[in-house]
């Protein structure tokens, strides 16, 4: 009959030539448990009645060479649960074969903080975001209404530019208030803004007409 120890060699070695999870028994962790947990006593028990005795100290290397092995084949299952939940995470699929209850129980608990972090952090990635920021509710009208009528002259106020749009475009927003820019209307509108939107080409300078001059 084959002894635990053979066993967790034989499971390490699936277990490194498996791209999944191999197949172990479904009481791999408490046998596990319980075998390390038997030749810790054993090796401390002979260490403690002959110290200087060759079977405590084989017992020792025993028990460690055992740990290590197990060690090998519990954190080759995390990382590959841990790589599964990731997937399922972003769209891949939530089958996990030869998972043990207690990998299954993890695989769940990864998924559901990976997603949570996700859609807490990046929420644009979602499917169906509309956008990077949620939409803000419209402010109130500054005390200043921008002039914003087709074909309608109007003088700057200090410190604006008119300008006339030669392009529909998204919407700006000036003062707290958002403004459409519609091709052929006349905005006055802060010098810096103006400045950005003639270097964009989606406006130019409007000067305003000198009067006739009387003779």
């Amino acid at each position: 009959m084959t002894d635990q120890y053979t066993r967790l060699l034989e499971w390490r070695r699936a277990e490194a030539a498996s791209r999944g999870l191999a197949k172990l028994p479904h009481d791999f962790y408490s046998t596990t448990r319980t075998y390390l947990g038997e030749a810790r006593r054993v090796f401390e028990s002979e260490l403690r009645s002959n110290p200087s005795g060759k079977k405590g100290e084989l017992a020792r290397q025993t028990y460690q060479r055992a740990s290590q092995v197990a060690r090998d084949v519990v954190e080759a299952r995390m990382t590959k649960v841990l790589s599964q939940a990731f997937q399922a995470s972003v769209g891949g699929a939530k089958d996990l074969p030869n998972a043990l209850p207690e990998e299954r129980s993890l695989f769940d608990e990864l998924l559901g903080r990976l997603r949570a972090h996700r859609q807490a952090v990046a929420p644009f990635l979602e499917p169906g975001a509309a956008g990077t920021e949620p939409a803000a509710e419209p402010a109130p009208p500054p005390p200043s209404p921008v002039p914003a009528a087709p074909g309608a002259s109007a003088p700057a106020a200090p410190g604006t530019l008119l300008v006339r749009v030669l392009k529909d475009g998204r919407p700006i927003v000036v003062g707290g208030e958002s403004v459409e820019l519609r091709k052929e209307d006349l905005l006055s509108l802060p010098a810096e803004t103006a400045r950005l939107l003639i270097e964009a080409k989606v406006a130019e300078a409007v000067r305003p007409q000198e009067p006739p001059a009387t003779t």
